[in-house]
């Protein structure tokens, strides 16, 4: 009866590792959480057969054997937090785990050092514990800890779903670590042994968490199709620039043919004139493509981002920038004011997601303006106790009251269908909450919409008293100096 239990959860363990292996692939985490599953599969499979046997010398094989499991398994769980986390640095360690464990294997199978022996409970046999097994003990109660400190460190520098996802391993690793209660039955407790209920949990929360909130590192699969995508819009950009190498030739040699009667002028009027500008149009289509590629990009690797690595940057650099890699239409940028901007204002984080902020903001105004003949977009920095309030503001038609709570949330647009994903703004929240920031907007319909992005001072340190610089000083309208 005792043994209907592990014989069940050994099974859900499998179900569990082959369920992530075949939903996800083989990638470095879904490999090491299906190791974790074979690993407690073995040792709840052998304790099934152990809690059943008769035989001394079969009950002190099976102790053996299924210990052999368990003193690689805080190894394993150890092994998935460093791809969980992407801990490069921790393989050595990792490696030196290992070779503990199997040093500690070898002494179970040769002796009596790690397991001496079993003790017979109500329940049947279990491990008893030899003079060096509360090396294993140590072993797991450092790795488990030092699993906690990764997880914990991951997640101070995460954002938005990852830190969902960092906070379940956490759960996790917490139902884990319960499941040492079971070394006290090494020691002599008559008690059935939880452990298994808690380690089931335990990885039934991690396979939820790698198939439900996708932990296997979505940026290879968008740089894939990025890749793919990027491939026929490069053939496409060549084939126009080819075009517009013989445009001028094709053109003068049509109108000399007309010229001389070799055929009869069938084009309408204008149509040649504007077939001149198609090759510029193809280009800047390219380039807007090419634009919404990298931020697409930049939404999935945001993740991945290292708030440490954050550095300095320049505010007037970005804006400068992003006025000078986006795509402008004819007539656009003659459209946008900018204010006066010090070169020595910075804030700290990424000046390249600053930039695709600029874009998502620049393309939702002239969107909002195409209607629009006298729309102006300004664009100035004030300093305010201790941040830099960069202002992005449009002459456009304006949010309505009860569609401005919700323009941040994810998927969530007011744009025909295929106009817009609802990604945009979502985006630009989660970059400047990256930088300890924050963003708001107000709008007036039917006369501006303003975006108002705080970022901290890198100079000064967030929260920081300083003396605000007057609004005044950028320009109204008119494209001022940057």
């Amino acid at each position: 009866m005792y043994a209907i239990l592990p014989a069940f959860v050994s099974a859900i363990f499998l179900g569990f590792g082959l369920y992530v292996l075949v939903t996800k692939g083989v990638t470095r985490i879904s490999t090491s959480f299906f190791l974790m599953c074979v690993t407690t599969f073995a040792w709840q499979g052998t304790w099934a057969f152990l809690f059943q046997a008769e035989q001394p010398d079969v009950a002190l094989l099976l102790a053996k054997v299924g210990y052999l499991f368990i003193i690689f398994l805080p190894t394993c769980f150890y092994h998935f937090v460093t791809e969980v986390t992407e801990c490069r640095t921790e393989r050595p360690l990792l490696l030196v785990s290992y070779g503990l464990s199997l040093v500690l294997a070898v002494m179970v199978l040769t002796g009596g050092e790690v397991v001496s022996g079993f003790y017979t409970y109500f329940f049947g046999e279990y491990p008893k514990a030899g003079r060096l097994h509360p090396l294993h003990v140590a072993q797991t109660v450092l790795l488990a800890c030092r699993s906690g400190w990764l997880l914990l460190g991951a997640r101070r520098s995460a954002t938005g779903e990852k830190r969902k996802r960092l906070d379940l391993c956490l759960v996790s690793l917490c139902l884990y670590s319960l499941a040492a209660v079971d070394y006290a039955a090494n020691y002599g407790y008559a008690f059935y042994p939880p452990g298994v209920i808690f380690i089931g949990i335990s990885l039934g929360i991690l396979a939820v968490t790698i198939v439900r909130y996708d932990l296997m590192h979505p940026f290879s699969l968008a740089a894939t199709v990025a890749h793919e995508v990027r491939t026929p819009l490069t053939t496409i950009r060549l084939q126009a620039d080819e075009i517009g190498r013989a445009w001028p030739d094709l053109l003068a040699g049509y109108q000399l043919a007309v010229e001389h009667g070799l055929c009869k002028d069938s084009m309408r009027p204008g149509q040649l004139n504007r077939a001149a500008g198609l090759v510029a149009s193809i280009q800047r289509e390219i380039d807007g493509t090419h634009t919404v590629i990298d931020m697409a990009l930049a939404s999935v690797t945001l993740e991945r981002l290292d708030r440490h690595s954050f550095t300095a940057q320049s505010l007037r650099h970005c804006v400068v920038s992003a006025l000078e890699r986006y795509p402008f239409l004819a007539g656009e940028r003659e459209r946008v004011a900018v204010g006066p901007i010090d070169p020595a204002w910075c804030f700290r984080g990424s000046d390249t997601l600053l930039v695709y902020v600029l874009f998502n903001l620049l393309k939702n105004a002239l969107q909002a303006m195409r209607a629009s003949v006298d729309g102006r977009i300004e664009i100035g920095v004030v300093q305010e106790r201790g941040c830099w309030l960069l202002r992005f503001s449009d002459t456009g038609p304006g949010i309505a009251r009860e569609v401005l709570p919700r323009i941040f949330d994810p998927f969530f647009s007011t744009k025909a269908h295929g106009s817009g994903a609802g990604m945009g703004l979502a985006f630009c929240r989660r970059v400047v909450e990256a930088f300890d920031g924050r963003i708001q907007c107000e709008s007036v319909r039917g006369v501006h919409t303003t975006f108002t992005l705080r970022l901290p001072d890198a100079h000064t340190g967030k929260g920081r008293v300083m003396r605000a610089r007057p609004a005044s000083q950028v320009p109204a309208s008119g494209a001022g100096p940057v």
